[in-house]
């Protein structure tokens, strides 16, 4: 039964020309800063952004505290063509947009700046088409964050300019700091700090009690930790264009470059979700989504600490030919 309905929903749709124009222009408020990385051959990258990510957070609330009003931020990795490949920020006010150039040049003093583009390298008859990424067990449970490498050089080895040369893409991260004290976040921790004293606890067998072994009373410490300290609501989303019926092939191909980031201590891993639907509107609105930078209801949201988002934005360290380098 589950093989027919798969036969019957779509992974793509083809684009008209007046949803090719639409999409191609989406109309959003963000101010857009393109980064070029520094020159690995001359500078120093560090592996993760934490300074980064911790220096641009904002914590915002509103209701006395109830409603979470924090700044969305969107990280960017967007191959137009296959010899270009570009890493953006948008940031939704302009005093975000200068922390970004300002605390990124802090940690990676060579790096360079320059305008970004809102545009999504769509065209009349294109296809379009996606996915996103979500945690393969709670998300309490983190991801990997300590690297001898900036985990990034994974996913720009995916985009090199002879893979899949027909092929554009978008690699949108999503990130808001968690704020206040909704019933969601009290719900979450909840869990969190159960899940924690069932991994320390001594458990009952057939003839004796067992104590916690040493993976689960580090795996309790790895989520203590995460609950305790601050958090992002963190969404990843593929846009896949031009692919048509491969368009699930090359979703899977990007989810594999993201493997880096499953972590042996927890088990948490990431894991890939391909947009099908009947009808042609579902993926019209979340190519929409993309483009206009939100949240909506496209998303499969996760909780980051700000060392696992702090390696998922990290910045690549490898020669590529199709990345341009502030020199």
């Amino acid at each position: 039964m589950n093989s027919i309905k798969h036969r019957l929903l779509n992974n793509h749709i083809v684009l008209t020309e007046d949803e090719a124009e639409t999409l191609s222009q989406p109309s959003t408020n963000h101010y857009t800063v393109e980064v070029k990385p520094a020159d690995p051959s001359t500078s120093n990258i560090p592996e993760t952004l934490t300074e980064f990510t911790d220096a641009i957070t904002e914590f915002q609330t509103s209701y006395l505290g109830l409603k979470n009003t924090s700044p969305t931020t969107i990280f960017e990795i967007l191959r137009p063509q296959p010899n270009q490949l570009r890493f953006q920020y948008h940031a939704p006010t302009k005093r975000l947009e200068r922390k970004i150039r300002l605390h990124l040049s802090n940690q990676i003093p060579k790096v360079g700046f320059q305008e970004g583009t809102t545009e999504l390298p769509v065209g009349e008859g294109g296809t379009v088409g996606g996915g996103f990424l979500t945690t393969g067990y709670s998300s309490y449970h983190p991801l990997r964050y300590e690297f001898d490498s900036p985990p990034n050089n994974a996913v720009v080895s995916a985009l090199h300019r002879h893979a899949t040369q027909s092929t554009r893409y978008l690699i949108q991260i999503l990130f808001k700091p968690v704020a206040g004290h909704s019933l969601k976040q009290w719900l979450w921790r909840k869990r969190a700090y159960h899940h924690r004293n069932y991994l320390k606890k001594e458990k009952d067998s057939l003839w004796r009690t067992v104590q916690p072994t040493r993976r689960e009373r580090r795996q309790a410490q790895e989520i203590d930790d995460k609950a305790g300290e601050p958090r992002y609501r963190t969404s990843i989303r593929f846009l896949v264009i031009n692919a048509a019926d491969y368009t699930p092939s090359r979703v899977k191909e990007l989810a594999g470059a993201y493997n880096t980031f499953e972590n042996p201590e927890t088990g948490q891993y990431l894991d890939a979700v391909t947009v099908t639907r009947l009808q042609r509107k579902p993926f019209l609105r979340f190519a929409e989504a993309v483009g206009q930078r939100r949240f909506s209801g496209w998303t499969r949201s996760f909780q980051t600490s700000a060392k696992e988002l702090a390696a998922l934005l990290s910045l690549p360290d490898k020669q590529q030919e199709n990345i341009q380098y502030n020199r």
